[in-house]
C-alpha cells in the first residue's frame, strides 16, 4: 500500500502520539508499505527526508514550542497540510490516509476524501476528543458539529484504550470505534541488566515522567513524600522527567515543603536519554487525571518496573499484577507497600515485562493497523465491482 500519514507532531517534534506515529511508521515501512509522513517543521530539522520506504514532508508551520503547541499553531498547519496533501495525491495518487489526531490532521484527510475519493482513518489521541480536557469546553462546543462530521466521514475511527473509547462514543455513537493499543520500542527501552538488584535499604528510586501541566497530578504526590519517608523507614527520591507550563508551580510546591533533597526536576529529555532513567527507578508513577493510553507507562513497563498509576484511560490494559491503578488518595499507601516489600516490587517488575511481550510489541500492533487498512480498501474494490 501506499499510505499518506497526516500529523502535527512527529519526533522529534511532540509526545506520546508522536512516538506511537513514529513506531507505526517504521513498522508499516518493514512490511513494504511506501509512507510518506506529513507534518510540521522545528529549527534544525530538515524540510524533507527519506529513509528506504518512508518520505517525510515537514512544513513550516508556526510553533513556538518543540514539545507542546496551540490551537492557532494547529490551525496554521491544517491548511498548509491541506495545500502540501493535496498535490502530493495528485501525483503520488495514495491508497489510504491515516490521520493523527482528529484535530488537526481530519479536516485534512476529510477534505482529500472529498475531493479525491482517498479513504482515511483516524487514530484519536485524547486532546482531539470533545470533553477530554475542560478548559476547552467552549472550543469543544464550538468545533463539536464539525468534528462530527469529521468522523462520519472516516473509514475507520481508531481509539489506544477502552477508556477513550468510551470517552469518543459519548460525543458520536453512529459509528463504530475499534481498540488499537498503543505499543513499546522494546530494543530501546528495557531493564538495566548490568545493575543487579535496585532498591532495598540503599533507598527507593521514584520516577515520573510527562509533560509538566496540571492534569497529570504530580501536585498531589509532592506533599506526600515526607510521609512516606518516614513511613518507609528509608531514603526516598523522586525524579521528574519533563517540561511545561506547570513545572514552576511543581517547583514551588518542593521549595515550601524543603523536599530539594528528595525531588529532582531534570527538564526534558531526549529520547536517546531516557532509557537511562528507567534504568535507574525502582517504581514509575503517574497520578494523572485523563490520558489516552500513557506512552510513559509503557516504556516504564519494558523498563521492568512496577506501576503506581491513576485509573484513568489506558489503565485497564496496562495495570494487572504489575502494579496499582488506584485514586491519587491511596498513592501513598500504594507507594509504601511496594517500598518496604522489596521481592514484591521486583515481581511487580517482572510482571510489567511479560505484559509487554505479550500484548504491547509494535509489530503486532502495526500489523492491526495494516488489516483495518486493507478491509477498507478491499470493501471500496468489492463496492467498485458491485457498481459496475
Amino acid at each position: 500500500m501506499k499510505i499518506l500519514i497526516i500529523t502535527h507532531e512527529y519526533p522529534p517534534v511532540g509526545g506520546g502520539g508522536a512516538n506511537a506515529c513514529l513506531n507505526l511508521t517504521r513498522e508499516y515501512a518493514a512490511m513494504g508499505h511506501e509512507v510518506t509522513v506529513v507534518t510540521v517543521w522545528f529549527s534544525g530539522l530538515p524540510e524533507e527526508e527519506r529513509h528506504e520506504n518512508v518520505h517525510i514532508i515537514r512544513l513550516k508551520a508556526r510553533r513556538k514550542h518543540i514539545e507542546h503547541c496551540n490551537f492557532p499553531e494547529m490551525l496554521d498547519y491544517l491548511w498548509k497540510a491541506m495545500i502540501r496533501a493535496s498535490a502530493l495525491q495528485k501525483r503520488e495518487r495514495f491508497d489510504i490516509c491515516q490521520a493523527f489526531f482528529a484535530i488537526p490532521a481530519g479536516p485534512v484527510a476529510c477534505y482529500l476524501k472529498l475531493r479525491y475519493g482517498l479513504p482515511y482513518l483516524i487514530r484519536f489521541g485524547g486532546g482531539d476528543i470533545p470533553g477530554f480536557q475542560e478548559r476547552f469546553r467552549l472550543l469543544y462546543k464550538a468545533l463539536g458539529p464539525f468534528e462530527a462530521f469529521i468522523w462520519k466521514q472516516a473509514d475507520a475511527l481508531i481509539a489506544n484504550s477502552r477508556g477513550l473509547k468510551k470517552l469518543a462514543l459519548d460525543f458520536y455513537d453512529k459509528k463504530e470505534i475499534r481498540i488499537i493499543t498503543n505499543g513499546v520500542d522494546t530494543s530501546h527501552f528495557h531493564p538495566s541488566y548490568k545493575k543487579g538488584s535496585k532498591g532495598g535499604a540503599a533507598g527507593i528510586e521514584l520516577l515520573f515522567v510527562s509533560r509538566l501541566i496540571e492534569r497529570k497530578g504530580l501536585q498531589y504526590i509532592l506533599p506526600m513524600l515526607p510521609e512516606l519517608q518516614r513511613e518507609a523507614k528509608k531514603p526516598l527520591h523522586l525524579t521528574v522527567v519533563g517540561d511545561g507550563p506547570y513545572r514552576r508551580e511543581l517547583e514551588k510546591i518542593a521549595a515550601d515543603m524543603a523536599l530539594g533533597s528528595c525531588v529532582t526536576f531534570v527538564g526534558q529529555k531526549k529520547k536517546e536519554e531516557l532509557p537511562a532513567y528507567y534504568q535507574a527507578a525502582d517504581i514509575f508513577i503517574l497520578p494523572s487525571r485523563k490520558e489516552g493510553m500513557p506512552n510513559v507507562v509503557l516504556e516504564a513497563m519494558a523498563s521492568g518496573l512496577p506501576i503506581v498509576m491513576t485509573p484513568c484511560e489506558g489503565s485497564e490494559e496496562l495495570i494487572g499484577d504489575n502494579g496499582y491503578a488506584a485514586p491519587v488518595e491511596q498513592f501513598q499507601e500504594k507507594l509504601l507497600a511496594l517500598c518496604v516489600q522489596d521481592e514484591e516490587r521486583r515481581r511487580m517488575g517482572e510482571a510489567s515485562l511479560r505484559l509487554v511481550e505479550e500484548r504491547f510489541q509494535w509489530k503486532g500492533i502495526a500489523g492491526q493497523y495494516t488489516a483495518v487498512m486493507e478491509a477498507i480498501l478491499k470493501k471500496r474494490a468489492d463496492e467498485g465491482k458491485g457498481i459496475r
